[in-house]
């Protein structure tokens, strides 16, 4: 090799040339050079001494000019001493906060009194302050061995950095293996102080701790972040060694984390001290921006509660008057994890996070009150809405993490209004997807933007790879065979109006079908035959559809893998001897491997298992008897496959987790959570493994194109809203919504002004009150759940208090309408046609791609047999009032596909007045007769589209809205040309577009392309003034029917 390229003259000199002419630090090179003694080149009186006594004491002494000579003898004495028994890394610890800290000085106080007085080491705040030094080749001896380092760093004679560099053509892995190792086991007080470690070819440089693997060192590649980054050496220089940086790193963004029973220290990442710094910037500035600081979008493994950590560490130690930290979550587990990160970092001090952990509202408004260092509550404990805004006189800071979940509903609002002068910032994983307006409004937008693809080009995370293995299921929707026997269970089931909704809810999820035995016996069967074959790659979730499916898919699963072990054992006896010892270690993991359910309780959960044939006892007592969390989360424990449906998808981190296995379908913020679940950096984890039994491909695209869509940030406010419209049409709302219960002698401001009991007992009264008529309860749902849907889109500034208390009374109120169709149980029935559809329910292979939907046809009603059947009924009132709901929400679905069927909905509304105003035995019998009628005309009417050439019924919804009397035979076939074209265009379009109602410029887009397909094809009798209307009323249905089309 060419010297000019050679380790010493391309790599280490370069790299000393930058730190002495760009970074202004002193550089020395002491390869023959050095001199010993106290007036030698270092000050070193033998090559052991690894603290540079000379330039320490005049830092000391500049530092601390009070010190006698005799405390400045014991400030050395203390830097220098260690106990013989401590680990490399319990010295390196203590060193750290004496550095960062100081060191403690007896003072001798009149009297003969003593007290402790700390000796800075370092100024922090003025780095020229300091003397920075960077010696190549330095000499160094232990015990038994010698040996010279590439360049050594020192801040005021302490040894705080480490470089060991490689020619270019080395990898950087060399650099650790053969010879950072080795320096650990022969001149191992080299790092007593060290703070940072960089290893480096000059094209690719690493960045770690004392302590650290070599998976855990990581690149520096960016000075700002929004660069595209490099790994070369100058960048991480230039990013780690700058003065001022190299201060901040020490002083703010290094921790040890004692978590587990054993200590790790933990370095910031490139990102993590980009983006926290980015934060510190916005708090500084908080005044000027409302106190919303902004959103920190790290994606999920990337570290994002340690960035909570460098932040709350570093508001606390950098700006005055003590601010309160309050840390929220939503759910209690992500409290406990986060709570318990605080404390083992040392973060708290000696406090336990207990202390800081808020128990009550109660609690919470006393810890509130005060003034502590920090709190930790759930969104959930903010429910004191009768309380004064808080007013203190220190700052408080929110950090609300998973904040595209906790800034939502009434506690979110309670919290606004108790701390009005609050400072607020949202940390997440994944970003803020279309529809999510209100992070924004409530936090501001993105401050620091981590996103998935950077985070695995930089190593913070490792790859996911997607594998589709699922199954085909053959249609079983025209079998008459299996009908029959669905409708049989059905009418044997006497099911009432709300779990007959909740039937139809099953049915349109197609859970029977998904949870059919063969299916799962097929899906069990792969698993147990294709995680076997990774044995040796890490552990694995297995993501099913609910809890029962749970159950079911590990007795499944239990099954096949003793299948499995039995025939591994036969298939030994035939193999070589080479190929029977790697058999004979998979066979011992295979035997040692264990398995769990973890799911969260449930009221009857013991009945409700009982009657799908399957034992909750059994895994409940696991559940609760050891701690599995911990279990899972050790590579050494053999726990190594979960079954989980909810629990352990978001706030979960598990390094050696490397298979996630879907088989429940997914959305947005959930299915990101998720599948990162498998993203962890671990030691010889090269990717992750997402397995799919579902199908999830499409959803999983649609949300990481809102990873990217969502990236930039850009735009602040929802272009869709007209603010003054939207505050207009709440304010109609609500009023509207009061007026509503003024009539039926209901006022909504005693239920405002309610306490306790008083206020439940009255939020029944009122859902009484609507509830007296199916078009009453039908109305006031119509206006609540518009209202609903309206707030969210308002800032909480917008609305004023007593309007926002009207709007939570309505919504409570509305709440408690839907309570019981939510909790209907149709278990019973659900087990029966699960039988059914497993002995028909038939299996392929996917080739590829996407399982479609299916709608499964359970059949009409025979009226002749429900006729006299009614006939000879006792409680005709019941079933009239069941017919009148079945009647209703086929209504809704009727007139939701085509609004000009309104005539069906008046006929509807005469029979119930007409019934209202006679209600005796004869009215009963003449209603049920009249709403039979309806029914079968509807039927005629839903078929009409078969009649007029039309392919669809959404064809012909707008052919009815675009029909005019006056038309010709041809004009009608022109426009029935028209109305089939404008269809399938929009469609089209539609499913280019990614969530095309969320943007003005996609909503116009289709809002043209009807414009355009109207003029061109509509018979020239339409006018300018018709075609406009028509416009009009066809995108309004378009935006209705096909607002949420991917």
């Amino acid at each position: 090799m060419s010297h000019d390229y050679s380790e010493n003259i391309l790599i280490q000199g370069s790299a000393a040339d930058l730190l002495r002419d760009e970074l202004g630090w002193e550089v020395v090179y002491a390869y023959n050079t050095e001199q010993l003694g106290e007036t030698g080149t270092l000050g070193r009186k033998s090559y052991k001494e690894i603290l540079l006594a000379r330039y320490f004491r005049e830092a000391l002494l500049r530092l601390n000019p009070w010190l006698t000579p005799a405390q400045l003898d014991e400030t050395q004495h203390l830097m220098e001493y260690r106990l013989s028994t401590a680990s490399l890394l319990q010295i390196n610890e203590e060193k750290y906060f004496l550095i960062r800290d100081g060191i403690p000085v007896t003072v001798k106080k009149p009297g003969g009194r003593t007290e402790k007085k700390y000796a800075a080491v370092i100024d922090f705040q003025n780095p020229d302050n300091n003397h920075f030094l960077a010696v190549q080749e330095l000499k160094i001896h232990g015990d038994l061995y010698r040996r010279r380092t590439d360049i050594v760093g020192f801040v005021n004679g302490i040894p705080l950095l480490f470089v060991e560099l490689k020619a270019a053509g080395v990898d950087v892995r060399d650099a650790y293996t053969n010879n950072y190792t080795d320096y650990l086991d022969t001149i191992p007080h080299l790092f007593y102080y060290n703070a940072f470690l960089i290893l480096s070819n000059g094209l690719e440089s690493k960045v770690g701790t004392l302590g650290s693997k070599y998976e855990f060192f990581h690149e520096w590649k960016r000075l700002r972040e929004e660069e595209q980054g490099s790994v070369a050496l100058e960048t991480m220089l230039r990013g780690i060694c700058k003065k001022e940086n190299f201060l901040d790193l020490l002083e703010n963004f290094i921790l040890f984390d004692h978590s587990g029973g054993h200590t790790a220290k933990i370095l910031a990442r490139n990102h993590q001290y980009l983006g926290v710094n980015e934060a510190v910037k916005a708090y500084e500035a908080r005044q000027l921006n409302n106190g919303k600081l902004g959103v920190f979008w790290h994606t999920q493994g990337s570290g994002k509660s340690y960035s909570m950590v460098f932040l709350a560490r570093k508001i606390r130690r950098k700006f005055s008057g003590s601010p309160t930290i309050v840390v929220l979550t939503d759910r209690e587990e992500l409290n406990k994890q986060i709570s318990d990160t605080f404390e083992n970092c040392g973060v708290l001090g000696t406090a336990r996070a207990g202390q800081f952990i808020a128990s009550s509202g109660a609690d919470l408004l006393d810890k509130l009150l005060g003034n502590p260092s920090f709190i930790f509550t759930l969104i959930q404990k903010f429910n004191k809405t009768d309380v004064e805004p808080i007013y203190p006189d220190h700052d408080i800071l929110i950090m609300s993490d998973e904040a595209h979940r906790s800034q939502y509903g009434v506690f979110a609002d309670n919290m606004v209004r108790l701390l009005p002068t609050a400072s607020r910032i949202g940390f997440t994983g994944t970003p803020l997807l279309s529809g999510d307006r209100i992070t924004e409004r409530t936090f501001g937008g993105y401050i620091s933007v981590y996103d998935f693809q950077r985070a695995v080009d930089d190593g913070a995370t490792v790859p996911l790879y997607y594998e589709n293995r699922g199954e085909k299921i053959l249609d079983v929707k025209d079998n008459p065979e299996i009908t029959d026997q669905i409708l049989d269970a059905i009418e044997q089931a006497d099911l009432d109006v709300n779990q007959q909704d909740r039937l139809e809810q099953e049915f349109a999820k197609e859970i029977h079908v998904l949870t059919a035995a063969p299916r799962l016996e097929r899906i069990a069967r792969d698993f147990a035959g294709h995680y076997s074959d990774l044995w040796t790659s890490g552990k694995a979730m297995f993501v099913c559809l609910n809890k029962v499916t749970c159950i079911r898919m590990y007795d499944l699963v239990q099954k096949y893998w003793a299948d499995g072990i039995d025939a591994l054992k036969e298939r030994i006896k035939s193999v070589s001897q080479q190929e029977a010892q790697e058999l004979e270690r998979k066979l011992q993991w295979m035997q040692e491997t264990e398995m769990a359910v973890v799911i969260s309780q449930e009221q009857n959960e013991v009945q409700t298992f009982q009657k799908w044939g399957l034992d909750i006892q059994t895994h409940r007592t696991k559940m609760e008897k050891r701690e599995l969390d911990k279990e899972f989360k050790d590579p050494a424990n053999p726990l190594r496959v979960v079954f989980v449906c909810a629990m352990w998808l978001t706030g979960f981190d598990v390094k050696c987790l490397s298979c996630l296995y879907l088989d429940k379908p997914l959305k947005a913020h959930t299915l990101m959570q998720t599948i990162a679940r498998a993203n962890r950096v671990a030691e010889g984890k090269s990717n992750g493994l997402i397995i799919d039994y579902i199908g999830i491909v499409k959803a999983l695209r649609k949300a990481l194109a809102d990873y990217t869509a969502n990236a930039s940030g850009t735009g602040s406010a929802d272009p869709t809203v007209d603010k003054e419209k939207l505050i207009a049409r709440i304010l109609e709302l609500i009023a509207s919504a009061e007026s509503f219960l003024t009539d039926r002698d209901f006022a909504l401001q005693a239920l405002i002004d309610a306490k306790g009991f008083e206020k439940l007992d009255l939020l029944k009264t009122a859902a009484n009150a609507v509830s007296g008529l199916l078009e009453e309860k039908k109305t006031f749902q119509t206006y609540a759940s518009e209202l609903i849907r309206l707030v969210k889109y308002a800032n909480r500034e917008d609305v004023e208090t007593d309007v926002r208390q009207k709007y939570e009374a309505i919504a409570a109120i509305h709440r408690l309408l839907n309570q019981k169709r939510r909790t209907a149980d149709n278990v019973d029935l659900m087990v029966e046609i699960n039988r059914i559809i497993s002995e028909y329910v038939q299996i392929e292979r996917a080739a590829e791609g996407i399982i479609p939907s299916r709608q499964f046809d359970i059949s009409k009603i025979d009226f002749d047999l429900l006729r006299r059947e009614f006939a000879q009924a006792k409680k005709k009132n019941l079933i009239l009032k069941d017919l009148q709901d079945l009647v209703c929400e086929r209504l809704d679905r009727m007139l939701l596909n085509n609004p000009s069927r309104i005539q069906y909905h008046e006929r509807y509304q005469a029979i119930i007045e007409d019934y209202n105003s006679q209600q005796d035995r004869a009215n009963i019998e003449k209603t049920f007769d009249e709403l039979m009628k309806l029914v079968q005309s509807m039927d005629q009417e839903e078929q009409r589209y078969v009649r007029e050439g039309f392919s669809s019924d959404e064809e012909l919804s707008l052919y009815d809205m675009l029909f005019s009397e006056k038309l010709s035979k041809t004009d009608i076939q022109k426009l029935k040309q028209v109305a089939i074209e404008l269809l399938q265009k929009v469609k089209a379009r539609i499913a280019e577009l990614d969530h095309w109602t969320d943007k003005q410029e996609t909503k116009a887009d289709i809002d043209n392309l009807i414009r355009d397909t109207l003029w061109n094809g509509l018979p020239e009798c339409y006018d300018e003034l018709s075609i406009s209307e028509y416009r009009q009323k066809i995108y309004e249905y378009i935006y209705t029917r096909y607002k949420n089309a991917a």
